[in-house]
Order: structure tokens, then sequence, then C-alpha cells
């Protein structure tokens, strides 16, 4: 899968640069922390490349960020910005990238997932990192159906990722927290009870305090565990409905076939009522 995806980037026009660490192996991990930490500031810091682009997921991402050295790292933020893209655990960088250099950073599809891409995810990642235009993230034709949860319009700052991810950097240095910005999350592989116990927690940390719209993507895989459980709506309209903004459910965004690639930093507007997404200024020069 992760040749395919790097004969797919090659077929955009790049050339492509394995990092040492990405084939290492340590358990569900790809090598030692240190090896990911020293990756990561070589491929950020290396002026002949110009962008960084995640192998997959990458549950190891939040222990990298504490391996790395964090000087050398911040002094990146005097250099032009890099492209990074990447999803899922790859949250904790976005997190890092963004608060800590101010980047644009892309929410997108893996390389391993690059593989088997659908029309829409590769046309999602050839707008939003080679036109430098604007452009909107819509529902499916045919495919789905977005629900609107609160009415209304928003514009602001896009940031967020996936759902868990961002929970566990409740209470660190890298705490994502949304004040007048427009949140987006999604999840995969988890019961109702998790998703609803994650935002609960978010809440209460005042992650959503001055949020201006939220924008929910798919939960492939999020299911019931025991026939008395809430249904994943329910969880939405119990935590999420009471913030009164504009909110809306079911944009391809994160584990689903289609994904589109999302400019987190970028200044987007919210339109809840038709569920479009609509990134303002161009990400990319």
């Amino acid at each position: 899968m992760f040749d395919q995806g790097v004969r797919t980037l090659e077929h955009f026009g790049l050339e492509v640069l394995i990092g040492s660490a990405v084939h290492e192996v340590r358990g569900y991990l790809a090598g030692e922390d240190h090896q990911r930490a020293e990756d990561l500031l070589w491929a950020l810091s290396d002026e002949t490349i110009d962008g960084i682009w995640c192998a997959r997921g990458g549950y190891g991402a939040q222990r990298t960020v504490a391996s790395l050295d964090m000087a050398a790292f911040e002094s990146l933020a005097e250099r032009p910005p890099k492209a990074f893209i990447g999803f899922s655990d790859i949250t904790a960088l976005h997190a890092l990238i963004t608060s800590r250099l101010g980047w644009i950073t892309f929410y997108g599809p893996g390389i391993s997932k690059l593989s088997n891409a659908t029309d829409y995810t590769l046309d999602g990642v050839r707008v939003a990192l080679f036109e430098a235009q604007p452009f909107k993230v819509e529902p499916r034709p045919g495919v789905s159906t977005v629900t609107t949860l609160v009415n209304g319009t928003a514009e602001g700052i896009l940031a967020g990722g996936c759902l868990p991810r961002l929970a566990n950097l409740v209470g660190t240095s890298l705490q994502v927290n949304f004040d007048g910005k427009i949140c987006f999350f999604e999840d995969v592989s988890e019961a109702v009870m998790e998703v609803d116990g994650n935002l609960t927690q978010m809440i209460a940390a005042g992650c959503f305090d001055g949020c201006v719209g939220i924008v929910i993507g798919d939960h492939v895989g999020v299911e019931t565990q025991y026939d008395s459980s809430l249904e994943l709506e329910q969880v939405f309209g119990d935590l999420l409905v009471p913030l009164d903004i504009p909110c809306c459910y079911y944009l391809p965004i994160g584990h689903g076939p289609d994904q589109a690639t999302l400019p987190i930093g970028a200044t987007v507007q919210l339109d809840a009522d038709n569920g479009i997404l609509a990134v303002l200024n161009p990400a990319v020069a």
C-alpha cells in the first residue's frame, strides 16, 4: 500500500524521499521515538524538501513530539512554511506545527491511503495542495446527506482533527482550543460512549469556549456496544446543540473512502444549513 501511494505522489509530479524511520518496526510504532523525531526534524529543516507527507495515521505521533529537539524545531518559525499532510493520529503533529510555527497544515490522506484513493479523494488533494485558489467541501451527491444540528453560517480559522487524539491533548501544552475558530472532528472504530466521553472531556476543559462553528466528519465503524446505547446523533444533540453555534454532521472528512483535504489554519466559512465548508483564502502560494 505504501509503495503504491508513493507512485501516486510521483504521478502528481513530486520527487519522493523516504525517511529513515518509515520502514522501522517496533510493535505498533515505526522504530524508536527519537528516530521518528529526528526524521521529522530532518524533513522540516532540509531546504531542498518542500513538504512532508506522512506515511499513515501514526499512533506514535504524540510520543514523537515529546522526543523532538524543541529549540531546533521552534527555530523553523523563521523559515518559509512547508506543506505538511497527514490525518488521524497525526493530529498531534498538526497541533504542534500550527501552534508553534504558525504554518497552515493539511488534514488529508496519508501515503498508504493514496494507494486505493477514490477520485473524490485525489481531486481533493489536487485542489487543496496544487491549486492556489479557494475551494469548497460539499456533500457527495447520491452518497451522503448532511444533517444540520444548528442552523446558521460562521466564519473563522479552521482547527481540529481526530476526536480521540484531540481529547488526548487536553491538559497538555498542545491542547487545541477553538476560541474564534471553526472546529472539525472525525473518528474511527470507537464505541458511541467513547465519542461521548471525549466530547464531554473537551467541553469541560473549555476547548469549545468561543467556538463559532462545528463541522462533524465521518465516524467510520463507530458503533453502539449495548442495546441500551444512545445513537451517535443523540450524543451530538445532547452535547453540541446546547453550544448554540452553527453545526452540521457528515461531511467527507476523515477515515471514509472519500476524504476531503482540509487546510488547518486557513480562513473558512461554514454554511451549516447546506452542509458546505468553503475555504476562503488559498492555502498554498
